[in-house]
């Protein structure tokens, strides 16, 4: 089904949008063979010509690949580096002596269609909550978090009021995590992420994937996205004991 809705954005930017969408879930997984641009000019109802710009300009953001007499695939895991002591944006902002303040967009249990719960990877009949918070310093986005909690880790979290307490700080209280996976890229925002963040269309952010289990279990999944001029990482390691320390802030400024 069409994922298209109407907005003022030229059809080939919605049609990327869509499928960026459907990697980014997992409804598309690495290695997935994309639809013929026939198919997808039926599904979107767009000339072939629109469908072909849009797998160009993907294929060029490094989210898919053509492979001669094949056809167009997802591209596989990208290349990672290990990072670690990621702050909470609460304490990152405090740090830097600015002010926090949330904006609660969603916050419910997912839908058993919803796509969303490609994120968890858990049984259909699992419970999933999701929710949406747009982090401010000093009145100005500076992260749009979209976070996935296993409801059978986490039972009281939907009853959370996460206006007033932060959703990492109550989790870490109240769940047990064993393994975190953190991945980071850069990604073109959709519009629905512009607007949040209040940037141009042309303007890069940053992409956090951040995964949690208890032994096994998945327990998050959490997305932050950071518009790239107000954020920045730096690790620095040292060679000979390959002990690598990583710091990250934050700052309107920046």
């Amino acid at each position: 089904m069409s994922e298209i809705v109407t907005t003022d954005q030229p059809l080939y930017e919605q049609i990327k949008t869509a499928i960026d969408r459907r990697i980014e879930t997992e409804e598309w997984p690495a290695n997935f063979q994309v639809p013929s641009e026939g198919d997808l000019a039926g599904e979107f109802g767009a000339s072939r010509l629109t469908v072909r710009r849009a797998l160009r300009e993907l294929q060029a953001d490094g989210v898919l690949i053509r492979i001669q007499g094949r056809g167009t695939f997802v591209i596989g895991p990208r290349m990672q580096c290990a990072v670690f002591n990621l702050p909470d944006i609460t304490e990152e902002i405090a740090a830097s002596g600015g002010a926090h303040s949330c904006r609660v967009l969603a916050h419910s249990i997912l839908a058993k269609e919803n796509p969303g719960r490609n994120m968890l990877q858990l049984p259909a009949d699992e419970v999933i909550f999701h929710s949406r918070f747009l982090h401010l310093e000093d009145g100005t986005p500076i992260q749009l978090e979209d976070r996935y909690v296993n409801a059978s880790e986490a039972p009281d979290y939907i009853a959370q009021d996460f206006s007033k307490i932060s959703p990492h700080v109550w989790l870490l209280r109240e769940t047990t995590v064993t393994t975190v996976d953190n991945t980071i890229r850069a990604i073109r925002a959709d519009e629905e992420t512009r607007q949040h963040l209040q940037i141009e269309g042309n303007q890069p952010c940053l992409l956090l994937d951040r995964s949690t289990w208890r032994d096994g279990i998945p327990v998050t999944r959490s997305r932050f996205i950071y518009p790239g001029d107000r954020y920045r990482l730096r690790s620095t390691h040292e060679a000979r004991t390959s002990r690598i320390v990583t710091t990250s802030g934050s700052g309107a400024g920046r």
